[in-house]
């Protein structure tokens, strides 16, 4: 049996982040991202307030973009855009 995972946009995994932040009532201290084996799939490690990697969660790079940990987190950090 294979799992099939759902594409997630930065902006999607942000929004997680950012909800488990609010339930455990603590601050994001820190945000690492580490591109996976599959070179198109990337990794966010974030810190809540003492507690290292306490969310870990995922998102696609769209076809053709690179791997830019400064810029994703730049983007991380920006306000959400309104649609």
């Amino acid at each position: 049996m294979t799992a099939t995972l759902k594409f997630r946009t930065l902006g999607e995994a942000r929004d997680i982040i950012n909800r488990k932040v609010e339930a455990l009532r603590g601050e994001l201290t820190n945000v690492d991202f580490v591109l996976c084996e599959d070179s198109k799939t990337v990794m966010i490690y974030a810190d809540i307030g003492d507690e290292q990697d306490a969310v870990a969660i995922y998102f696609d790079l769209a076809q053709g973009e690179a791997f830019d940990p400064e810029r994703h987190a730049a983007e991380f950090r920006s306000p959400p855009m309104l649609a």
